[in-house]
């Protein structure tokens, strides 16, 4: 029987996860769907409703919706709680059951060039639900974690719900980041301004952007400041979706294919 799942959003033009998901699930022979879904804020509860009703299996939720959503749950994750924010979302019996993986994504990417994050100073730009997952997953590691918000009320709020630190000047940062991610919207725009003083990438081991799919400016000022580690959103992205398809599944990801789908797939949505 074909399970189906629809991938939420609004705008949402193209979705990676859509690809890959549909052609891993073919290449190990499931009967799985998948599909992207622009979706106005206003039509979410009929999307739960039929969720809800069996008519689907899943949903995986992009922005606006991983917070939102979370008033649809029956029960969630301790992750989804400390986070606020939910990105998978599965009819278990007639029961809402909300997941995150954004954070296993942050913390898998982060780790390809840093195995070990104890101790590390990281700086995450912005506050929504990327952000204080990326907060979660490097707390978690033992990282010291300073939040900036280009609405300093967002950033407060934020790093007081995740017990961490935040600051409203990136110039009177003292103690200079190891780390910077980027997990603000800056990197869509078409025309974008500098986000960091120049000073703070002295000590900038690796760049992070959240954002896959393009370049930003925020990755060309790592490039040009010599940092070492440029990672874009690709890999954050697949680190978080090769736990997707194994909690959907119950199967290991075909990791290898699903790499070389997700490389395959930025091409064409570039043209």
């Amino acid at each position: 029987m074909l399970r189906k799942f629809k991938i939420l959003g609004h705008p949402l033009r193209f979705c990676l996860t859509t690809p890959v998901m549909n052609s891993a699930s073919l290449e190990l022979g499931l009967d799985l769907s998948f599909e992207t879904v622009d979706l106005p804020p206003e039509d979410l509860p009929n999307v739960m409703a039929t969720l809800k009703a069996g008519e689907l299996a899943g949903v995986i939720t992009t922005m606006p919706f991983k917070t939102p959503s979370i008033a649809f749950l029956d029960d969630s994750s301790s992750e989804v709680k400390e986070i606020n924010a939910v990105n998978l979302i599965l009819n278990e019996d007639g029961n809402l059951y909300g997941h995150n993986t954004d954070w296993i994504g942050a913390v898998g990417a982060l780790k390809t060039v840093m195995p070990n994050l104890e101790g590390k100073k990281i700086l995450i730009l912005g506050a929504g639900g990327a952000a204080r997952a990326a907060t979660y997953g490097f707390k978690k590691e033992g990282a010291t974690i300073t939040l900036w918000n280009r609405t300093p009320e967002k950033a407060q709020e934020c790093a007081k719900r995740m017990g961490v630190n935040w600051i409203e000047d990136l110039n009177e940062l003292k103690e200079k980041p190891e780390v910077i991610v980027n997990a603000t919207a800056v990197s869509n725009f078409d025309r974008q301004k500098t986000l960091i003083p120049f000073a703070l990438w002295e000590n900038v081991e690796v760049a992070m952007d959240a954002v896959y799919g393009k370049t930003s400016l925020f990755l060309e000022e790592a490039k040009a400041t010599r940092v070492k580690n440029i990672i874009s959103g690709e890999l954050w992205f697949l680190k978080q979706v090769f736990t997707i398809f194994e909690i959907i599944t119950g199967k290991k990801a075909p990791e290898d294919f699903m790499t070389r789908l997700t490389n395959d797939a930025k091409e064409i949505a570039k043209n």
